[in-house]
């Protein structure tokens, strides 16, 4: 408990960094917090941009005893997360990590490779239904089509995509269909064919709607199709639609940022995603699953030469300024943060696939299907191989190409229970810990002392009489670092 992962860092530079701030805007409130040098491995943790969502296991496993596991698990499960990734995009973002291919601009050669990737995760999901029968019966609460951007597929693919699905998986009335484009890639006739296969929530990447800072990163669309998107769908009928928007980009103002928040505010977005841009490789982030070739952005030089270029990087405290601002403008228009970066209109409540993932009360299983997926139950653990040949060889031979399986061992399941549910932004719920826990406690013993040091350090309040813990506002603003560096891995 308690043992840090954050790299080595400058301390000097990164207050140095923390201390740089648009004038116009408040002085970030954790700033103070993240000078105390009770909390160095939070600033480390800051400065050295890592990054990530994917809770591991700790002892190493194999294939078959996780397909034991999850299968186990599934029997017992009220639901779980199913995605379906499909990899291809158009184009690849500057500061994309992400295991992606981009396809050809000859719409010939882009419909065979469209087909050859859905033939894939057609077969790959085959083999899994037949390694963990569970997969068949065991309802599906959420299921995902994501990417790379699986809405660049042609309409047919998508039909043939989920018919299978449909078939192959209990995915009734009850199941939450989730569909993931871009805004230069959700057509009327895709956005048709969604809501014809019966998705309801859309998803897609927004990142900025300053066309400046768009096509710096490599983006094709502007913000006005960002936001004709969002209109479509209202108009076509989709319940909830989510936008992601990225802080930290180069060239980025505060200001531009949270004109950026307010715009979406004001489009209605179901949620509002916003996220801090990472640049840390996630070959060194020991949990992130990573493309094979870096981004242009991982590259010290391409940086220099952007910042060159005008495209100036904002310093940390700059950041915190987007931050901080952004939640206050979300808060103020009804929304609230669960989990972390995601801020859902209160009265819609969080994206189920998160909320099925992560609330201390669910964390149901989760299956990936596709290059570089992320699977896992709580004994255990995989992630899918990110390599697209070594892929789609062994899926051709009927094999589940998975890269790395670890075990949970008992103690860490606790741990990473834990973790999940801190990171959701709401109460921890002593109640809830005992009953999949009973010999442990949020409130005594190691979990004790730990929340204890969070609450001395203005990041947690403990609520013994409602037998709660809850991350303060800088809580919650620092939760990815307070995971990583006080809880232990």
């Amino acid at each position: 408990m308690g043992m840090s992962t954050a790299p080595l860092y400058d301390r000097r530079s990164a207050l140095s960094s923390l201390s740089e701030i648009d004038p116009e805007y408040p002085i970030p409130r954790v700033s103070s917090l993240l000078s105390d040098e009770r909390n160095n491995e939070l600033l480390g943790y800051l400065q050295a941009e890592a990054f990530t969502h994917v809770f591991t296991g700790d002892v190493a496993s194999d294939p078959q005893q996780f397909f034991r596991d999850l299968d186990r698990e599934l029997r017992e499960a009220p639901s779980f997360h199913l995605w379906a990734d499909i990899p291809l995009c158009r184009y690849r973002c500057h500061f994309c990590q992400f295991p992606t291919l981009v396809t050809s601009s000859r719409t010939e050669v882009a419909d065979a490779t469209a087909r050859r990737w859905v033939d894939a995760n057609i077969k790959e999901a085959q083999s899994w239904v037949k390694a963990v029968p569970a997969l068949r019966t065991t309802p599906v609460g959420e299921f995902c089509l994501f990417g790379g951007t699986p809405s660049i597929l042609p309409a047919h693919e998508i039909e043939r995509l989920v018919s299978f699905y449909r078939e192959t998986f209990a995915i009734d009335e009850r199941t939450s269909m989730r569909a993931e484009g871009s805004p230069d890639s959700l057509s009327e006739e895709i956005l048709r064919t969604l809501r014809e296969a019966q998705f309801t929530s859309l998803s897609y990447g927004i990142q900025s709607l300053d066309d400046r800072l768009l096509e710096v990163a490599n983006r094709r669309h502007t913000g006005e199709q960002a936001l004709q998107v969002r209109a479509a769908a209202k108009r076509l009928g989709f319940t909830r639609v989510d936008g992601d928007l990225v802080w930290g980009l180069p060239g980025q103002s505060v200001a531009g940022f949270l004109d950026d928040i307010d715009r979406l505010i004001e489009a209605e977005f179901s949620t509002i995603v916003a996220i801090k841009l990472h640049l840390q490789s996630f070959h060194d982030v020991e949990a992130a699953i990573g493309h094979v070739s870096p981004a242009p952005w991982e590259d010290p030089r391409v940086r220099e030469q952007l910042a060159e270029r005008g495209f100036r990087w904002p310093s940390l405290g700059q950041q915190l300024q987007m931050r901080e601002g952004a939640v206050d403008r979300l808060a103020a228009a009804g929304y609230y943060e669960h989990p972390t970066t995601y801020f859902p209109q209160r009265d819609v409540g969080p994206e189920l696939w998160r909320s099925l993932n992560l609330d201390q009360d669910k964390q149901v299983p989760q299956v990936g299907i596709g290059l570089g997926t992320y699977s896992w139950c709580g004994d255990a653990e995989a992630n899918a191989i990110a390599a697209p040949a070594k892929y789609l060889g062994l899926v051709d031979k009927g094999e589940i190409p998975l890269e790395n399986v670890t075990k949970v061992s008992a103690d860490h399941r606790e741990v990473r229970a834990v973790q999940m549910a801190l990171s959701t932004c709401q109460p921890l719920l002593e109640e809830v810990h005992r009953s999949r826990f009973p010999h442990s406690s949020l409130l005594s013993g190691r979990w004790g002392a730990m929340f204890d040091s969070l609450t001395d350090r203005g990041l947690a309040r403990i609520d013994r009489k409602a037998g709660s813990v809850t991350l303060t506002e800088a809580g919650a603003t620092l939760v990815e670092a307070i995971i990583n560096t006080q809880l232990g891995r």
